[in-house]
């Protein structure tokens, strides 16, 4: 082939190639679905749950740290303790009169918190008046003894709670055996994070009813309790019952309020009044 005609050749070859490129471009451009896709917009972080840990033990005893460390463990969470310097049990919901004071203190694995020279109902005041704490939920315990029927308007980890709901904050009080035992504790534990999942979107909107949910377990193993039963607060205590030893044989169906579930075994949760009267004596 002589040279004019391999330049022809060439020449036509390039045509055809601009024309291949050309009509790919517009085909790309005009094809939705080859567009570039906008970029994802960055997925929003969930809010937090704050939440004020305290109890009447006092900030070291071993069912407050142990709730804490449980707590810790939740995604998206807030935690902070505000508790007793010292063991306060029985105080219910008293306060201190003038000024209280406080300072730094810790749970028994070193947590810090802080620790209130006054009541249960102290710390709450202090968290919320002078730490200027917004918490969407008060969590109290794990008290060691059981708090149901009568002993609810005495106690003072339910009195956290009732403080608490004063505020209009919800809370939860956590009471199981007198003699700490980790896996006991656990159950009442493993409940307040079932009822924090199952309730945090409303807890977090601030549209949850600020009530006092009290959940006690009895004092047997895990093993032999019963499930969790929501039940009504005993009015009083029938003679002879000690809420503080169970059967642990929970067989059919449960009694309908806390003390008698509990003395049969089961863990109970149950909506307990602001305002108790305190029983005499």
């Amino acid at each position: 082939m002589s040279g004019p005609s391999r330049s022809r050749v060439g020449r036509v070859f390039a045509v055809v190639a601009i024309a291949l490129v050309a009509a790919a471009c517009s085909s790309s451009s005009d094809s939705p679905s080859d567009a570039a896709a906008p970029l994802p917009a960055p997925a929003a972080s969930a809010p937090s749950l704050r939440i004020m840990v305290s109890n009447d033990d006092g900030i070291a005893s071993p069912g407050l740290d142990q709730l804490v460390v449980a707590l810790a463990e939740l995604p998206d969470v807030e935690l902070t303790v505000v508790a007793p310097a010292e063991n306060q049990s029985g105080s219910s919901d008293k306060t201190t009169p003038g000024a209280v004071t406080y300072g730094p203190g810790a749970t028994a694995s070193g947590v810090a918190g802080t620790a209130v020279n006054g009541f249960p109902a102290d710390a709450v005041l202090v968290g919320l008046d002078k730490l200027a704490l917004e918490p969407d939920l008060v969590v109290s315990g794990v008290n060691a003894g059981q708090n149901v029927g009568p002993l609810a308007a005495i106690s003072g980890t339910v009195g956290v709670a009732r403080t608490a709901v004063r505020a209009g904050i919800p809370a939860v009080a956590l009471s199981a055996g007198l003699t700490y035992d980790a896996e006991q504790y656990a159950v009442a534990i493993d409940a307040l994070l079932v009822w924090i999942t199952e309730n945090r979107g409303q807890l977090v909107e601030g549209t949850f009813p600020a009530e006092v949910v009290s959940i006690n377990v009895p004092a047997c193993p895990a093993s032999s309790m019963g499930e969790i039963v929501d039940v009504a607060l005993a009015t009083a205590i029938p003679d002879g019952v000690n809420v503080f030893v169970s059967s642990c044989d929970a067989t059919g169906d449960a009694p309908d309020d806390d003390v008698l579930a509990l003395v049969g075994g089961w863990a109970t949760r149950t909506v307990v009044p602001v305002d108790l009267p305190v029983p005499a004596g």
